[in-house]
């Protein structure tokens, strides 16, 4: 998939994962992720940290316990 530098800035010479939003399959825009960045939703991330014997945390818009 070609993505153009202008809907994904730094993605022209950008080897690793990016983040895309599509509408009906065309890309709209998106962002490259930095080495330290990942997606994933919350309840993915509740249940890794559970599994991993970590207390479980509560996430809301001001404040973010990762």
């Amino acid at each position: 998939m070609k993505i153009l530098n202008n809907l994904v800035p730094g993605s022209a010479d950008h080897t690793g994962p990016v983040l895309v939003y599509l509408v009906d399959g065309h890309i709209q825009g998106g962002f490259v992720l930095r080495p330290d960045e990942f997606v994933t939703s919350l309840t993915a991330l509740d249940e890794t940290r559970k599994l991993a014997g970590l207390p479980a945390s509560s996430f809301s818009r001001t404040q973010t316990d990762l």
